[in-house]
């Protein structure tokens, strides 16, 4: 009895695969893990028999990661983990393991024991010995700085706690470098948080560079197909304007076109793209979908990342997730189609509906000066026959 566990999801020492009980505890805690297969569980196993570390107590776990279109299965722990697996390696063989200072270094290649600018650090050098060796690793910061895209800045800048301590988030890096020379046989196939945060905005920087070298080359090679043969037309055609009366309603067409003495003043193409992006994050904001998902579907769409797309295609991108992405199946159903629109394609359908407005205005018009005419009181038809009469 003494060496029976504390818990039903404690491991045992002679247990060699997840029982179901710790099984369903995990895919309780961890939903993704309901889509790994069993051998990618047996290694998770593995590792968490090897580092002793207890996945239910989340001082180990296995992330879910698309790359390149695969899905693949990353174990991780953070940094104090790495410390305590490195600990019990160096005291099943007698060892000590120490530090030495850390050293942090600038732009121009000086050393600081303690990092007091404000502007982070170029590198940082950590020196573990494990017994009588020494294990140095230096982690540059432009290697694992990770920058991911800002919905609000249009532009990528660091994210997690990268920006707040900078310092501080390097070292963890340098240091499990260290400890991972120091300790290959219990930490070679760990990684630390900080490490992949970098990995994922490396891969999410290759997919955009890729979406846009096939862009470029699909714009040299043929042309672009979402607009019809000969036409030279752009979303810049359509403009803010109305016609508040027309001298004759043949002055205007049926199909609502701009008569020949009227010349349209253009629609700023990087106003209508801004507009554009704007509708998509505040839809995707409610929807609660991140960025890396909406990224997805525009390269899905169109072959070309979010910020590298044009206003047309982030309005079609943004039709699918209205009609994809709201609960109950259409988004569209009870809201103002207008009020997620463009300005430009809310001014189209008034301007088409401009030569009846101006018809009936005129005409409205004359009726007010027939009445001035006529006698007080009087229909026309009556005034006329007074005057008949009176003759």
């Amino acid at each position: 009895m003494a060496d029976a566990p504390v818990t039903w999801l404690a491991i045992r020492e002679d247990q060699k695969a997840f029982e179901d009980q710790q099984l369903r505890a995990l895919r309780a805690a961890f939903p993704d893990l309901a889509e790994a297969s069993p051998a990618q569980l047996g290694i998770f196993f593995h590792y968490c028999k090897a580092s002793g570390l207890d996945p239910f107590g989340r001082q180990i776990y296995m992330i879910k990661r698309k790359s390149r279109g695969e899905i693949r299965w990353t174990i991780q722990t953070g940094i104090d983990g790495y410390r305590l697996i490195a600990r019990r390696a160096a005291d099943r063989a007698a060892q000590s393991i120490a530090y030495e200072d850390f050293v942090w270094y600038d732009a121009e290649g000086g050393e600081h024991t303690v990092w007091l600018r404000d502007e982070p650090p170029t590198a940082c050098r950590v020196v573990v010995w494990r017994g009588d060796s020494r294990f140095p690793a230096v982690a540059h910061w432009r290697e694992y700085a990770p920058k991911v895209w800002d919905y609000e800045a249009q532009e990528y800048k660091l994210g997690g706690l990268w920006p707040q301590m900078p310092a501080s988030q390097l070292s963890k890096v340098a240091e499990a470098l260290a400890l991972r020379r120091a300790c290959p046989a219990d930490l070679s196939g760990l990684h630390v948080d900080e490490e992949m945060h970098a990995a994922d905005a490396a891969e999410s920087r290759e997919r955009v560079q890729a979406a846009a070298a096939r862009l470029k080359n699909d714009t040299t090679e043929r042309p672009n197909k979402s607009q019809p043969d000969g036409s030279a037309s752009s979303s810049g055609d359509v403009v803010e304007a109305e016609v508040l009366e027309a001298r004759d309603s043949n002055e205007v067409s049926n199909t609502g076109a701009t008569p020949e003495d009227e010349t349209p003043a253009p629609v700023d193409p990087h106003a209508e793209l801004e507009h554009a992006r704007k509708e998509v994050q505040r839809l995707a904001d409610r929807l609660g979908m991140a960025f890396d998902t909406v990224n997805e579907r525009c390269f899905d769409d169109f072959g070309v990342s979010y910020q590298d797309a044009g206003a047309d295609q982030l309005r079609s991108l943004l039709d699918s997730l209205r009609s994809n992405g709201e609960p109950g199946g259409d988004a569209s159903a009870g809201t103002d189609p207008s009020a997620e629109a463009p300005p430009t394609q809310r001014r189209a359908p008034a301007r088409k509906a401009t030569p009846r407005k101006a018809t009936a205005k005129k005409t409205a018009s004359r009726k007010t000066a027939t009445k001035k005419a006529s006698p007080r009181g009087c229909s026309p038809s009556r005034a006329d026959a007074n005057a008949t009469t009176a003759q």
